[in-house]
């Protein structure tokens, strides 16, 4: 008899959120494709290079949501929070396991 692994409980099509404020919430698309074109781009850019983290929030996040941020006028650090929360969601991780690794990673630089 044929072994069956059944995953389809486990295969969603549920987008996780990022949350800004009350009002801000925003669905972050962790769809292959949008992460391997992300993937693509990052290998050339840098979480410190602001024309990328607009363009990785736009990605991730859509048009209008990467308008709305940019109109908050947030500081760096907000954004780099905001770029460790999306790599989080996309890993299927916490946002405090993908921030120490930001963290650690940043401090071998």
């Amino acid at each position: 008899m044929v072994k069956m692994i059944d995953i389809s409980a486990k295969l969603t099509s549920e987008r996780p959120k990022l949350k800004l404020a009350e009002d801000k919430v925003y669905e972050i698309d962790d769809r292959k494709n949008t992460i391997l074109k992300l993937n693509q781009k990052m290998k050339g850019g840098s979480i410190e290079d602001l024309a990328f983290i607009d363009e990785m929030i736009e990605m991730t996040l859509g048009k209008e949501a990467a308008k709305e941020i940019n109109e908050m006028d947030l500081s760096m650090s907000a954004y780099q929070n905001i770029m460790i929360a999306i790599t989080a969601a996309v890993m299927g991780e916490d946002y405090e396991t993908a921030e120490a690794r930001f963290r650690k990673e940043k401090e071998s630089l």
